[in-house]
């Protein structure tokens, strides 16, 4: 496909955020930046190089530019205009004009969806980070990672992959995020095995998440626990314990919902040395903690009911809320 060729020098502005869309660009050689203006300052959100494509989201949903991009050293590029790609896309599959359509507007949606968040996080799962929560940051954290993972995330395999440095670099620069709460929140999520940390061909950090609304979930876990537990709220390690012998305690049971009695609970415990002189007080604190486990009464006292296919999930959550307050990250 033919287009015109435009040599750019370092520093010249190619478009501007918010420009009406005059085609795509192809880099030939050099690098250019993408970049949003917040507060007088420059945010790069990626560089592309040569054989990189700026814009074409705007030819698909013909929508004013969605960032800005100019020149970081002297590059060559090539315009392709909208009549040179309407004839293009004559010769492909309506189908698949759709999807790449359908797919330019979920990528602008979230892109929109980080300007909210930039400018105050109007969102409504924003909205439950507030300052009457006390892990607002870990939550607001949490929505940060999950936006990046839908706008920046590369799947490979199994898991979505995103670089350590890009999410350290958007959440100073772009919503001046405290950097050390970020890695310490990393190093719960990664001990407790909803995020695994490796390096990627380059030897650069990158976070790999399986299924990136486990991270949603985690962040509304949190946050329906302090609304119900106002007054306490946070769990101790001798509760993850007791969750993880009645785990054990119920695994062979034919139902899928299974009561067990406290003392029982307890009994258990004690032929592994587990110590239980805090479970009666800490069982109240699962009164209010979901659907998935519930404080009943039993033959011999009070014990819990718990839904066996989403213990695992729910003790990871409760790991991680445990660890959140123990590392201070209120």
């Amino acid at each position: 496909m033919s287009g015109t060729n435009q040599i750019i020098k370092p520093g010249q502005v190619l478009f501007k955020f918010g420009d009406q869309s005059d085609g795509m660009y192809i880099v030939r050689r050099g690098e250019v930046c993408v970049y949003l203006e917040k507060e007088g300052k420059e945010v790069v959100l990626a560089k592309i190089g040569a054989g990189g494509m700026i814009g074409e989201m705007s030819l698909f949903d013909q929508q004013p530019r969605s960032a800005s991009v100019k020149a970081k050293t002297e590059s060559e590029v090539t315009r392709i205009s909208q009549d040179d790609f309407t004839k293009l896309m004559k010769q492909i599959p309506k189908w698949f004009v759709g999807l790449m359509s359908a797919l330019s507007s979920r990528l602008r949606a979230t892109n929109e969806r980080l300007t909210q968040l930039e400018r105050g996080g109007t969102s409504a799962t924003l909205q439950a980070a507030s300052n009457d929560n006390p892990y607002a940051t870990a939550i607001r954290q949490l929505h940060i990672i999950v936006l990046l993972l839908h706008k920046d995330g590369e799947k490979v395999g199994k898991d979505w992959i995103l670089r350590v440095a890009s999410i350290e670099q958007v959440m100073d620069q772009v919503f001046g995020e405290d950097i050390s709460k970020f890695n310490k929140l990393l190093e719960i999520l990664v001990s407790a095995e909803l995020v695994q940390q490796r390096q990627d061909n380059y030897k650069k950090p990158v976070i790999a998440v399986a299924n990136r609304t486990s991270l949603t979930s985690l962040a509304n876990f949190i946050t329906e626990f302090c609304k119900h537990n106002a007054n306490h709220p946070y769990l101790t390690y001798d509760v993850i314990s007791m969750l993880r012998v009645a785990q054990r305690l119920v695994a062979s049971a034919p139902y899928e919902s299974v009561s067990v009695g406290l003392d029982e609970l307890i009994k258990e415990a004690k032929k592994n040395n587990i110590d239980t002189s805090n479970w009666e007080k800490e069982l109240e604190t699962l009164a209010n903690s979901g659907e998935v486990v519930k404080v009943v009464k039993t033959s011999n006292g009070m014990g819990i009911k718990e839904r066996k296919a989403d213990m695992p999930v729910f003790i990871q959550h409760c790991q991680v809320l445990a660890d959140l307050y123990k590392a201070k990250l209120i």
